[in-house]
């Protein structure tokens, strides 16, 4: 059996969001990043100043999906949730992962960025 991806089949990407407190944005992302996708990739990042990107289920991630984290980066806060080797890889490729802050958990990039409570104020 073969399986054969056409320009015209609807995205191979989804996303969800979650609120989380302190204006943390979590976003993630299920299916492949590449020039087919790299749009729903782009609205995805497109809002928040602090985002977690979780691309644990990501399976396949292109130079444009890097270009698009990179762009992200560069106008919020972004922490990036990574799981399967091919991410890893292409950042590695590129040499994104020394640019972007890279965590092994969604609850490790949220711990990065919640908000550091000010001395004498409670959080």
């Amino acid at each position: 059996m073969y399986c054969f991806r056409t320009i015209d089949e609807p995205s191979g990407l989804t996303f969800t969001t979650t609120e989380r407190p302190g204006g943390i944005r979590v976003v993630t992302l299920v299916g492949d990043i590449d020039a087919a996708t790299v749009e729903t990739f782009d609205e995805a990042l497109a809002t928040g100043e602090r985002l977690v990107v979780d691309l644990t289920r990501v399976a396949f991630l292109s130079c444009a999906g890097v270009r698009s984290l990179l762009d992200a980066n560069g106008r919020a806060r972004l922490a990036v949730v990574l799981g399967g080797h091919a991410v890893t890889r292409s950042l590695e490729a590129t040499g994104a992962d020394v640019l972007l802050e890279i965590h092994p958990s969604v609850g490790a990039a949220l711990a990065n960025l919640a908000p550091v409570p000010e001395p004498g104020r409670e959080a």
